[in-house]
């Protein structure tokens, strides 16, 4: 009885060990569901420290700090690249110079209160 709950822990040692060999950026994953359920929790488990540049940035979201998640949060959508449906979302560190400029750009243009706001909105590209 004891061998199944050490077989899924070296199951899941091993996925994170593939998962970090591989990574050639912090791992930037939302959580699973963004769906109403979780939506006081933090959706990002770690974030982009570093520029990404305009161009590659499709639209973002930024959620403020709740009840159950005290930090901000930045959601960058990236514009998809070969041939995907769609583009990757990414967080983006609010500390950062451009994380800065995302909040200051949100606060001034997004008076409708849309979940999301196109890059092209706030600057040019």
């Amino acid at each position: 009885m004891a061998f199944l709950p050490r077989a899924l822990l070296l199951l899941l040692l091993a996925e994170v060990c593939i998962q970090l060999s591989g990574a050639e950026e912090p791992d930037v994953t939302l959580f699973e569901s963004t769906s109403n359920k979780g939506i006081d929790r933090c959706w990002c488990l770690n974030s982009l420290n570093r520029y990404v540049p305009k161009e590659e940035i499709e639209e973002f979201s930024i959620f403020p700090r709740r009840s159950n998640c005290d930090k901000v949060e930045i959601i960058l959508t990236l514009k998809p690249v070969n041939n995907s449906p769609e583009g990757i979302q990414r967080c983006l560190s609010p500390e950062t110079k451009q994380g800065i400029n995302l909040q200051t750009c949100w606060k001034n243009k997004n008076i409708n209160n849309s979940p999301t706001l196109k890059m092209s909105s706030c600057f040019q590209i």
